[in-house]
């Protein structure tokens, strides 16, 4: 585009993007559509079997490209023979099937990198990461490589990602490549080996200014929550909590918006638990602000997140948030008794519960809580996140220069 003849080339690259509507799908278009209006040539790269559209929007100043093709390098044709042989040792196997399913993407990405040779790489979460590191190494591409979860459960649980040990391994090796390291607050960079810490950078998210509708004044007697419906989530234990609860607070609800795995798995426990009348899966909803414009609580039982997107957004429209104490990407912003009610995860005994209790049980409470909310989110905004993604792209491309 003649717009941006002179502008900086900026990739963005994501390993899946059509049709997913998680958070960080999210945070890819939506910075793709910040950095065009900074004034940013941008490119969205990714790697999908189906030309599925974004679930989010993205500017039409932005170009897309799907670099998934049904080709295979030689290196793949060879991981692929590889797995087919009886008597392969396991160390062998694990980078074999690493091959076979990563090796196009890199090409790809690598062939990209060397002709378009953008100022500058911006990927998104491991999958991504790993690939664009490899891709960029040997190229004048920097990239900067973006965590959007907990670093550890990240790059150490055989549970997220590719269960491959040789994936794992390659994660944190290629880090070394990086031009800067993103992560979500200044304590996740605490996870890194010292030699990389002076290349993290902590950039939160933000709470859309979309939220700004006025809480009503005498709100419904809801609770709700807001995410993927993922064990990780945890909104189990806030089904069984409100299950010991509901006979002694009939005139309240429960309301959880969101989609997933764990969608029928939970329907069946609250049919179990006899409580379909006060729990209701909401699924997918665009218009959340009136939601928490008229919740009384939000509970977030999750164990971990990245960034809590959704109790920020709750605290940001004055509803008091019911969480854990531990669960990191929560704990920067929620304080017990200042803003909800941050609770400790003792064995059996349901702190939950009791928490939920308490507030349904005390309107003042609420009510001082509520008037927190907002405040302790305050430096959540777009222009700051703006800003500091500029601030970033700058420092990292004149650097290379």
């Amino acid at each position: 585009m003649k717009e941006f003849r002179n502008a900086k080339h900026i990739a963005l690259v994501i390993r899946q993007l059509g049709g997913r509507s998680g958070g960080a799908e999210r945070i890819y278009c939506e910075l793709a559509n910040i950095l065009i209006e900074s004034g940013y040539r941008v490119t969205c790269l990714h790697f999908d079997t189906k030309d599925t559209p974004p679930f989010y929007p993205i500017s039409p100043k932005a170009e897309l490209i799907n670099l998934y093709g049904k080709a295979r390098t030689k290196k793949q044709q060879r991981a692929m023979l590889i797995q087919r042989l009886p008597f392969v040792s396991t160390s062998a196997r694990n980078q074999a099937s690493w091959d076979e399913k990563n090796d196009f993407f890199l090409s790809q990405l690598r062939d990209y990198f060397q002709f378009a040779k953008p100022a500058l790489a911006i990927s998104l979460m491991p999958p991504a990461n790993t690939v664009a590191l490899l891709a960029a190494a040997g190229t004048s591409v920097k990239v900067v490589a973006t965590n959007h979860n907990v670093p550890k459960e990240d790059y150490e649980s055989p549970h997220r990602w590719d269960p491959n040990p040789i994936d794992r391994k390659l994660r944190k090796e290629v880090l070394d490549y990086a031009a800067a390291i993103h992560v979500l607050f200044p304590s996740f960079g605490d996870w890194f080996p010292a030699h990389l810490k002076e290349r993290v950078v902590a950039i939160p998210n933000y709470v859309s200014p979309e939220f700004a509708q006025r809480p009503k004044a005498q709100r419904d007697k809801l609770i709700l929550a807001v995410g993927r419906l993922a064990e990780v989530k945890n909104y189990m234990q806030l089904v069984r909590s409100w299950a010991t609860l509901a006979n002694d607070f009939p005139d309240w609800t429960v309301t959880i918006y969101g989609t997933g795995p764990q969608q029928r798995e939970l329907k069946d426990e609250i049919v179990k638990l006899g409580i379909a009348k006060s729990v209701v899966l909401g699924g997918h909803r665009s218009d959340l602000g009136r939601e928490y414009a008229r919740a009384a609580i939000f509970c977030h039982p999750a164990y971990f997140e990245g960034f809590g997107l959704s109790p920020a957004e709750a605290l940001h429209m004055s509803v008091p948030v019911v969480s854990y104490a531990d669960c990191l990407g929560v704990n920067q912003f929620v304080k017990d008794s200042y803003n909800g009610l941050a609770v400790e995860r003792i064995g059996s005994e349901d702190t939950l519960a009791k928490a939920l209790r308490r507030l349904m049980e005390d309107q003042s409470l609420r009510e001082t809580l509520s008037k927190n909310g907002p405040q302790s989110v305050s430096e959540f905004t777009l222009d700051r996140y703006r800003s500091n993604w500029v601030n970033l792209i700058e420092s990292v491309t004149e650097r290379a220069n």
